[in-house]
């Protein structure tokens, strides 16, 4: 019985979790009303903005640090190029780290970010990275993919919208 118990309890915790990560953020559908640093010194991207899109954007979060990522970002440099809107947004490090990050990748297409704060990851629920969220012209999420993903999804999913 104890054994039973335990399974229970941890499948409720579990599935408890996934519900909490897949939920996309406070409000489900509402892009959140926040400004995050442009990496181009343009001052403050409001993500508010995306709520009233000309096409699907998909976000990408990176860490400057973060192996996977560094093997993703060309891929989401072709994937920007390839006319999919991608607003990359780093984090989990500090500012000062993302500029060589970029650089070394080449990345000019994305609209770069940088959430030192960590609001945005807060509000998509980013447990880690890299994540990337796709977002619908009204802003709403379509799909999400946690860690390593193969970026054509994310274009094939966009042209689905």
């Amino acid at each position: 019985m104890r054994r039973l118990l335990a399974a229970l309890a941890f499948a409720a915790i579990v599935a408890t979790a996934l519900i909490v990560t897949l939920r996309g953020g406070d409000e489900p559908g509402v892009v959140p009303a926040l400004a995050v640093t442009r990496m181009d010194g343009d001052g403050e991207y409001q993500l508010s903005q995306l709520a009233d899109a000309e096409a699907p954007t998909l976000l990408w979060f990176w860490a400057p640090w973060c192996t996977v990522c560094n093997g993703e970002a060309p891929k989401i440099e072709r994937l920007a190029q390839d006319g999919l809107s991608v607003v990359a947004i780093g984090g989990r490090d500090e500012l000062a780290n993302a500029p060589a990050f970029v650089e070394r990748h080449g990345l000019t297409t994305p609209t770069l970010l940088f959430d030192e704060t960590m609001q945005v990851w807060e509000h998509y629920r980013i447990p880690g990275q890299p994540g990337a969220i796709l977002l619908d012209r009204d802003g709403r999420e379509r799909q999400r993919w946690l860690g390593a993903f193969d970026p054509q999804l994310a274009l094939d999913a966009a042209r689905a919208l």
